[in-house]
């Protein structure tokens, strides 16, 4: 699990940007992308993108927004506390069920299993990959709601810590 860090401040913009498909299909990811700059009470301002549809701030609110801890920052939820709103990014985005790179894995399988075992490996394919189809699914939503929790218990957290210091701004 990543740690989360909490990145508090005001919204100097916020802009939204919607993704057109071509042909009208569906994307794999999130058509809408929000690109926000927060200033922090003290230093420069920085930029966020967050891949959603829903988002719980305007500009000049101040928002906590809890990041990954890598170089380029994932943010998994939002707490604004000028509206006293919040969302957990973890646990509102729908998660896939399967993957892009489940498809050549599974055509890599395919292939192997026929040329280990021919035609029998063939039909043991299909057993095979909805076993593994499913497993893939059930250990995506399992980390997914463990990163719900997490991120749930890290916006608590920041909220604890802004309002035992009187930061928690009207």
């Amino acid at each position: 699990m990543a740690t989360l860090q909490a990145f508090h401040g005001r919204i100097v913009e916020l802009r939204r940007h919607t993704n057109v498909h071509r042909y009208g299909y569906r994307p794999l990811g999130p058509a809408d992308r929000y690109e926000l700059w927060i200033k922090p009470p003290s230093g420069v301002e920085r930029k966020f993108t967050v891949n959603t549809r829903t988002m719980a701030a305007r500009r000049g609110h101040a928002v906590s927004l809890i990041v990954t801890a890598h170089k380029v920052p994932q943010v998994l939820g939002l707490a604004n506390w000028t509206t006293a709103d919040g969302v957990n990014y973890a646990r509102t985005e729908a998660p896939p069920l399967l993957r892009v790179y489940d498809f050549p894995v599974l055509a890599v399988t395919f292939l192997m299993m026929a040329m280990i075992w021919g035609d029998p490996g063939m039909v043991l394919l299909v057993p095979g990959a909805v076993t593994c189809g499913l497993i893939a699914s059930a250990r995506r939503a399992v980390i997914r709601s463990r990163r719900g929790r997490h991120v749930d218990r890290a916006i608590d957290a920041e909220t604890a810590r802004l309002s035992l210091w009187g930061v928690m701004p009207s």
